[in-house]
């Protein structure tokens, strides 16, 4: 398979690449409980798009399955020994439509070839170019000793019963990856906890001076709060207060500015009345603020490899009860899910809250000598001319379902593609590029030598 072959082919199908991947765009395909019915577990929106995928691939002649509305696959080869891609076709909803420069739901193209739209980045486009990049290898009839299986979950970005339901109808692969992270190789990401922290009412007031009466956040959860409104009583006058930060992704919250720090620095000034407000701001204040890490807080963990722990409180919420605090935490292999519940009962003794996991996932990790790791490196300098590396990221790809699996691409190096943000988008270069590593990295996996 010469680079010339693949290269023709990528030119030849570009425009129809665009074309698919508008008509996917094009599909609001968020989750929507209220909309749940048999064959439709996850709502009509991502219904729409497994059914648009599978036409995609049935068109370029791969025997497709769906299985249930949670998962489909369309495969190439008939060896009972596979290889998997595993993508997502759910997409997060739009929080702030008015930064959007274009429509989300619409792919925009610009002259210098930019492509703008929901789901263009994560997960669309890259899972439509490894689709293609198999398109290319069945059209060059290369000889398989593995057939090949791109996978399509509908749950990614909420709750992941998609890929337990695939596999408990479908054989693990002997390896696999996911176009849903970056380039060169994703060979570790770091294990996931999400705690709700619970500040219960307290038995009576006590002899402050401040009470807190509501707060609002703009966001609960997965991201770095940026907006935290409060409103109070001091002597008997109410008042309101705004703290600001910035926004970011939970699992990068040093790329964030955290609000949830200026609310517990500015009440810490005042004595509390609320007993169960005092400890919240207590904690944020003593274990949490001022500290991406956990080094305040005795979570602090390095590993060579993975790097260190990140600790990111994402919201507060107010009810009759109590107070809800939401903290995500991402660890690598240096420590482990019962040294963070530890934390978790160590600091609720001290101050007086109970907790429960939200979401936990368990770390990723594959040796970089490994065949996949080795495989997919050798694709990656062969397409670029670069010395691919090993990288560690705190996000959660689909990978971390495989035995043996890893994220790849489809995003290079210093490249801004806003998931999950406004203005997601990708070039269209990356893209076709990344098209090619597929094709290589595909041979490289399943072609008798």
């Amino acid at each position: 398979m010469s680079e010339f072959q693949i290269k023709k082919k990528i030119q030849e199908y570009e425009e129809e690449y665009v074309e698919d991947l508008k008509r996917l765009v094009r599909i609001r395909s968020v989750r929507d409980s209220a909309a749940v019915c048999p064959g439709t577990p996850f709502g009509k929106g991502i219904r729409e798009a497994f059914d648009c995928f599978l036409e995609i691939g049935e068109r370029f002649g791969f025997p497709a399955a769906d299985f249930d509305g949670y998962a489909c696959h369309l495969l190439y080869g008939e060896q009972e020994e596979y290889v998997g891609v595993l993508g997502h076709l759910d997409v997060v909803d739009i929080r702030y439509p008015g930064q959007w420069k274009t429509p989300p739901f619409e792919l925009h193209r610009t002259r210098e070839g930019m492509l703008y739209g929901r789901g263009v980045s994560d997960d669309k486009g890259p899972l439509l170019a490894a689709l293609y990049a198999l398109r290319i290898l069945k059209d060059l009839r290369i000889p398989l000793k593995r057939s090949i299986r791109v996978i399509a979950g509908g749950a990614e970005e909420t709750t992941w019963e998609c890929m337990e339901h695939y596999f408990s109808r479908n054989p693990q692969p002997v390896m696999g990856f996911s176009p849903d992270g970056n380039f060169p190789v994703v060979n570790a990401e770091k294990g996931i906890l999400k705690f709700d922290l619970y500040f219960p009412k307290g038995p009576k007031d006590g002899s402050g001076t401040c009470r807190l009466t509501e707060l609002r956040c703009r966001t609960l959860r997965n991201y770095v709060c940026a907006c935290l409104e409060a409103e109070y009583e001091v002597h008997g006058a109410h008042r309101t207060m705004t703290f600001t930060g910035r926004e970011a992704l939970s699992r990068n919250p040093q790329k964030g500015e955290n609000a949830l720090w200026k609310f517990a620095a500015y009440f810490s000034e005042y004595s509390m009345i609320r007993p169960e407000t005092d400890r919240l701001i207590r904690f944020l204040k003593d274990c949490l603020t001022d500290d991406f890490w956990g080094r305040k807080s005795g979570l602090y963990a390095w590993d060579e490899q993975m790097g260190c722990t990140s600790v990111c409180p994402t919201g507060v919420c107010m009810t009759s009860d109590g107070i809800h605090l939401y903290v995500d935490i991402r660890y690598p292999r240096s420590t482990d899910s019962e040294h963070i519940r530890k934390w978790a009962r160590k600091w609720s003794e001290i101050y007086g809250f109970t907790w429960q996991v939200e979401e936990e996932k368990r770390l990723l990790y594959v040796p970089e000598g490994s065949e996949l790791v080795t495989g997919l490196k050798d694709a990656f300098e062969k397409v670029t001319k670069e010395k691919a590396s090993v990288l560690t990221k705190g996000g959660a790809s689909y990978a971390r379902v495989l035995h043996q699996g890893v994220a790849f691409g489809a995003a290079f190096e210093h490249e801004v593609t806003n998931p999950h943000m406004p203005n997601e988008c990708m070039s269209l270069g990356s893209l076709c590029r990344a098209m090619e590593i597929y094709c290589r990295a595909l041979w490289n996996l399943t072609v008798e030598k």
